[in-house]
């Protein structure tokens, strides 16, 4: 069967919109996508907002933006697939590798298809979906790995009442 090319213009607008209008973390750390495409998603954050006291990153602020990367592909595939589900994440281990003194970039590559059908196809039948993921955040100026995220991402269908109320 073949899917139709995503329009990654259109999906980045709305996306952009949910991860700093309806997440207030986002907006405060004033992130903004700087790729979409098939390969994945990149976040960009400035350092300002999320400096810590050394003059480096916040290890929160690299961990939310972690996550938020990852969080962000599976909340398009479902988008994609029509499903109304609450999406979380269930389980993550960090590693942090170096300081970041520049802009905070995520990065978060797709899964192979079958790996994202398949979470798709779970959560239709059994109301329960999960997707493993690997974010992780580059340096700006060399793109070197600083911190990485090990992630399972997991969907929760939303009754039909809840799905109508959203």
């Amino acid at each position: 069967m073949a899917m139709n090319r995503p329009d990654f213009e259109e999906e980045r607008r709305w996306l952009e919109q949910v991860l700093t209008g309806q997440i207030p973390l986002g907006a405060a750390m004033a992130l903004e996508i700087q790729r979409l495409d098939d390969r994945g998603i990149v976040l960009r954050a400035p350092l300002a907002p999320n400096v810590n006291d050394k003059g480096t990153a916040f290890g929160g602020a690299l961990v939310s933006l972690m996550i938020l990367a990852g969080w962000s592909l599976p909340r398009l595939a479902l988008r994609r697939a029509g499903l109304a589900a609450e999406l979380v994440i269930g389980r993550c281990e960090v590693r942090f590798l170096k300081p970041v003194t520049g802009a905070l970039l995520a990065e978060c590559d797709w899964p192979p298809a079958p790996e994202v059908e398949a979470f798709s196809k779970q959560l239709a039948a059994t109301g329960r979906g999960r997707l493993e993921l690997a974010p992780r955040i580059v340096t700006a100026d060399d793109k070197e790995l600083a911190a990485s995220l090990q992630a399972r991402y997991a969907g929760l269908a939303k009754t039909d009442v809840e799905a109508e109320g959203k």
